[in-house]
């Protein structure tokens, strides 16, 4: 599985069916199950830890940080993390409009001045939230550009100003804040949602690309 084979040393699971299920899969990583495998049938000659007791004891916060862990988004017990998912797009046209051309649906936004807008070819069917229009950035090249205008189900459009870009460049939706991404963190601050919510929220047509000891790009 895309865990193993990206060098996690563990996983945990929610349930001891599962764990056996990842077990019986091939899985052969260390499995951490809320329930010990002495304690049930079901597992019996697996190899599965159960939780410890202070994990069991953490709050509902403390568990959330966990998951959201699992992405370098929290720091749960202590741990030090990095974030290692980039959600990208690209650039499918980009347009110069003049000051006050309405953009995207119900013109929630106008264009202040001259400018440039480019459309990105990612939007609200893809997990996007509808609440980052008008209220988070995006990057292309290192360079942050505001969401403008209403996310549509399969776009959303950043002003660019006077940056240059053109068709299929690479535009970083959330990432790695040292190559000047937005993070999830800050996306998911933006849009009044758990950073652990919007990972899983991404949808079925996002590729997803899991990269060894690196983000994807």
């Amino acid at each position: 599985m895309a865990s193993e084979a990206a060098g996690a040393a563990a996983l945990r699971v929610s349930s001891l069916a599962e764990a056996v299920a990842l077990r019986d899969g091939g899985v052969t990583l260390e499995l951490l199950s809320p329930v010990a495998a002495s304690d049930s049938a079901l597992a019996s000659g697996r190899d599965i830890r159960p939780l410890d007791e202070s994990f069991e004891a953490q709050d509902a916060a403390a568990r959330r940080d966990l998951g959201a862990g699992v992405y370098g988004l929290a720091a749960p017990a202590g741990l030090a993390t990095a974030p290692v998912m980039t959600l990208a797009a690209e650039v499918i046209a980009v347009k110069s409009v003049d000051a006050g051309t309405g953009v995207s649906y119900g013109y929630t936004y106008r264009a202040p001045r001259t400018t440039t807008i480019a459309l990105v070819s990612i939007g609200y069917a893809d997990g996007v939230p509808r609440l980052a229009s008008n209220t988070t950035t995006a990057t292309i090249a290192g360079v942050a550009h505001p969401v403008v205008g209403r996310i549509a189900m399969d776009q959303l459009v950043l002003d660019i100003g006077a940056a240059g870009a053109a068709p299929g460049d690479t535009v970083t939706i959330f990432g790695d804040a040292a190559a000047g991404a937005a993070t999830a963190v800050e996306w998911a601050l933006r849009t009044r949602r758990l950073p652990g919510n919007l990972t899983a929220g991404l949808g079925r047509r996002v590729e997803r690309v899991f990269l060894r000891g690196g983000v994807t790009p």
